[in-house]
Parts: structure tokens; C-alpha cells; sequence
């Protein structure tokens, strides 16, 4: 495969769409800049695409659908371990461009690059008994067999925050299925979810079979539609804020078009009187502060029985203080609304048990943690995707579940008890997707399932459950012809 890093006309640095295995260089009025928010610099370009150009990639997908449906099981299963096998050799490379373009840290995006090959491997290995159809019974006494088909063409809408893992899943289990694949690259790291397409490309897939666009968020909007209404899309998977997933759901309302969403949630950490505190208090602030805060599943509430909040509070001190290195906010914006939600929240009457909100650098702010948060804040009741986070007291076990399950949304949610039972019982009330007992929000198999309840989205990810979410059930029923009869008679 060629570079990814290409030179428009005024030779200015760009990463282009992909369509059809080759990059599509447009004129240097298409570029927007990509920056590295730790350093404040200019990395390199991407480029908007155009409406007609996004019809072009997903019309392209589309027709490379109609030979790649009927790939042989085992050939994609291949294909997907020669792509795994080329990801484990590019650790290094993966790494690098996540960790450039969203001034992630080194530790952070080595951990992502290292899941993708278990992610293909996973899916790889799932794939052929989840495709494997079904002979029914039926009331009539005639036969029925169902079969499991791909969808179609896919819009995959990928995030910047697990720039490597999320689009390879995406992209792994929409191959594993027989569909193929419109990616769109976040604006903030086209980069490195190139690296994900041509490594899929050079791994054996077809050219078409996975093609890239991107946009600055102004144009986001007409090269989305200009995709969703297209014919040939028929399914789209978002992962990415629930305002944005709003929009992207009411454009596939309008297209009719079928839409899975991974959203943003509020995880709580729950510490129950028996915990194991010194973990509880170890786990939440490395949930709180990987990737800056920044992402869906980071811990952003705490909740303590009182009758060890004393204890609890002095652990978490102490490991807020040995907290491991965070990097920075993906923008300087982001990083200045979140702080700006901090600030908010204690001129209103939060108090800091911990930390402070002082900038770091261009992009970064201490790490906190805050008490006594008003309910008329903005991180009261939302997503504040920084690392800060806040604590509710409770008394009783039903108490805290009320509160866990109080914010709209439901991903993930980790109960801390050295009662098993008492753990599994919580989570049988908790209303999330994804419960952890003794384990960090964040915790993620590969095997799945990911599922996100509530506002939180719809659809699940990771190994077998990514696969089903892109194949359509057929059922085809055989009547009798006539011929036993027939034979009867002539006997």
C-alpha cells in the first residue's frame, strides 16, 4: 500500500478519502487542519468531501456488494486473520498516529492498538457458527430453512477517542458478515483510521469492499445525508455523543434507514460498606482519568455508603495523587468547555475533596474529584467527558441503585463488594448494559456483548453480537410440488 500522507496541489500535507482502494485527492480548498491540541500545531490536512464524492464512496461499496455477498465464508475468515496478523505486526504504527493526532498518552494507545488483532481474531472466530442458518418446524408439516444474509452496504460513523479499536470492530464484523463498508473518519484523526483501511485493504479485501470519507463538522450534516439517502446504505452504525446521535437518527428516520448508536453515558462507581476500598479507590481514578476523561465509558460518579465514605475519601486522595499520566483533551476547545463545567460547578457550590481545576497545558487540566455538586450544574446530570468526577452518598444498597439508575444513560456501571451475590443481585437492578463487579467502568472483552441501554443507544458490539447486528434473517419455506403423489398413483 502507498503512504497515507499524500500532497494536494500546493503542497500542503493531506490525508484524502479512499475510495476504491485509491486516495482521492481533492483541491486544497477542501482541507481543514488537523492539530495536535498538546502542542498546539498544525499536524497535517484532511479533506472535506463533497456530497457527490460521499454518493460516489458508498455507491462504489455497494457494487462491490454485489460479488463480495458471495465470498465464501471461509475466505473472509482468512482474510480476517491475515488482517489481524498485519495489525499485530503494526503495533507501533497504530500507536503513533492515534497518540499524535488526539494527543492521547503512548500507554493509551498502545493498549487500543494491541486489542485489534484479538478484535479480528474474535470476530473471525465467531463468525462461522453465527452465519450458520437454521432448518425450523413449522404447524403445517411443510419445511423451512432460515438463512442469514448480509444487510448490504454499511455507513460506519467512528469516533476519535477509540480511534483504533471502535472502527476495527466496526469494520471486522461488517466484513465477517458479507457487507461492505463506508467509513467515516473523524475530522480529528483521519490519519489513523486510514491506517485501519489500507490494512484491511492490503490484508486481501477487495477494493471497494472498505472506502473513507471525512468532513469538517460544518459540511458533516449534507456528506452524511448525501450517504444515508443513497440506495445502496442499508444500515449505519454511530458511536459518538448522544446530540450528535440525534441528528444522525432523524436523517435515518427520514431514509428509513436502520441506525445502531453507541452514546455517552454518566458511569457511576458504586462502593458498597464491604469493598475492597483501596481498589475502589484505585480503579475509579483510573477510570476517571484514561484518555482525559474522554470517554464513554469513564467513571464520572462515585457512590459511597456513608458508613465508609471517611475511609474511602482518604484513599481516593491518595490515589488521585498517584493517578497515571492522562494526556491531554483531543481540541483545546473541549478542553476548555469541560473545564469551563467544572468551573461552573463549583461557583455554584461544589467543593473540591480532591485536585483542583488549574490548566496543565494548551489542552489539559488537573484531575478532581468534587463533593456536595448542585443539581443545578451541568455535570449533574450529563457527560462531562474530562477527568472529573463527583460522589453521592447513600445509606442503603436500594439507595444507591436509585441513584446509579436516576441519569439517562445506561452503558456501564461497576458495583464494588467483596459479596459476589450481593454484587450480582445490584446488577440485576442496575439499568445498564454493561455491569462490572470488582472492575473498572471501562472494562471492555472483546468477546462482547457491548450494548448501551436507554439513551445510551441501541445495538451491541464486540465478537458474535457485532456480527448478527449486520445480517438479515430469511426465511424460505418449501410447499409440496405434487411429485409424491404422483408416484402414489402410478404405483
Amino acid at each position: 500500500m502507498s503512504a497515507s500522507i499524500y500532497k494536494d496541489e500546493a503542497g500542503n500535507l493531506v490525508v484524502p478519502c479512499l475510495i476504491d482502494g485509491k486516495p482521492v485527492i481533492q483541491p486544497s480548498t477542501r482541507n481543514f487542519p488537523v492539530y495536535v491540541a498538546a502542542e498546539e500545531r498544525v499536524l497535517h490536512h484532511g479533506q472535506t468531501a463533497t456530497p457527490e464524492l460521499a454518493a460516489r464512496a458508498i455507491a462504489s461499496a455497494g457494487e462491490v456488494f454485489k460479488t463480495y455477498k458471495r465470498t465464501p465464508v471461509d475466505e473472509r475468515y482468512h482474510l480476517l486473520l491475515k488482517a489481524a496478523d498485519i495489525l499485530e505486526s503494526k503495533v507501533e504504527e497504530g500507536a503513533n498516529r492515534q497518540s499524535t493526532e488526539t494527543s492521547a498518552t503512548k500507554t493509551f494507545s498502545l493498549f487500543n492498538a494491541k486489542q485489534l488483532p484479538k478484535i479480528c481474531r474474535e470476530i473471525a472466530g465467531a463468525m462461522k457458527a453465527t452465519l450458520a442458518g437454521e432448518i425450523t418446524p413449522t404447524l403445517t408439516g411443510n419445511h423451512q430453512m432460515v438463512f442469514k444474509e448480509s444487510v448490504g452496504a454499511v455507513l460506519l460513523v467512528m469516533p476519535w477517542n477509540g480511534a483504533l479499536a471502535l472502527p476495527c470492530r466496526g469494520i471486522s464484523a461488517a466484513l465477517a458478515a458479507g457487507c461492505t463498508v463506508v467509513l467515516k473518519a473523524s475530522e480529528l484523526c483521519p490519519w489513523t483510521h486510514y491506517f485501519l483501511v489500507e490494512t484491511f485493504l492490503e490484508a486481501g479485501f477487495p477494493p471497494g469492499s472498505v472506502n473513507m470519507i471525512m468532513s469538517e463538522r460544518t459540511e458533516a450534516p449534507a456528506v452524511t445525508e448525501a450517504i444515508v439517502s443513497h440506495p445502496s446504505l442499508a444500515k449505519i452504525e454511530f458511536i459518538g455523543s448522544a446530540p450528535v446521535g440525534k441528528q444522525i437518527g432523524a436523517v435515518a428516520a427520514k431514509y428509513l434507514k436502520p441506525v445502531i448508536m453507541e452514546l455517552g453515558d454518566q458511569s457511576p462507581l458504586i462502593v458498597l460498606d464491604d469493598a475492597d476500598l483501596e481498589k475502589a479507590a484505585r480503579d475509579a481514578i483510573a477510570g476517571c482519568v484514561a484518555c482525559h476523561g474522554q470517554l464513554c465509558f469513564g467513571t464520572e460518579r462515585i457512590i459511597v455508603q456513608r458508613g465508609v465514605k471517611d475511609k474511602f475519601y482518604d484513599l481516593l486522595r491518595a490515589a488521585l495523587a498517584n493517578a497515571p499520566p492522562m494526556g491531554a483533551a483531543v481540541t483545546k476547545f473541549y478542553a476548555e468547555r469541560a473545564k469551563g463545567w467544572v468551573d461552573e460547578a463549583v461557583q455554584k457550590g461544589a467543593e473540591f475533596l480532591a485536585g483542583k481545576s488549574e490548566w496543565t497545558g494548551p489542552a489539559s487540566f488537573t484531575p478532581s474529584i468534587l463533593i456536595n455538586l448542585p443539581k443545578d450544574c451541568y455535570l449533574y446530570d450529563n457527560e462531562g467527558f474530562c477527568p472529573t468526577m463527583f460522589v453521592v452518598e447513600v445509606d442503603t444498597d436500594e439507595e444507591a441503585i436509585v441513584e446509579a439508575n436516576s441519569r439517562d444513560g445506561g452503558l456501564s456501571a461497576s458495583v464494588y463488594t467483596t459479596n459476589w451475590e450481593r454484587g450480582l443481585n445490584m446488577s440485576k437492578s442496575l439499568d445498564f448494559g454493561n455491569v462490572q463487579i470488582n472492575l473498572q467502568t471501562n472494562q471492555v472483552e472483546a468477546t462482547g456483548p457491548v450494548t448501551g441501554w436507554k439513551a445510551s443507544g441501541y445495538g451491541s458490539g464486540f465478537g458474535r453480537y457485532s456480527i448478527e447486528e449486520f445480517i438479515h434473517l430469511k426465511t424460505v419455506a418449501f410447499g409440496p410440488t405434487g411429485i409424491d403423489q404422483l408416484s402414489n398413483s402410478q404405483q
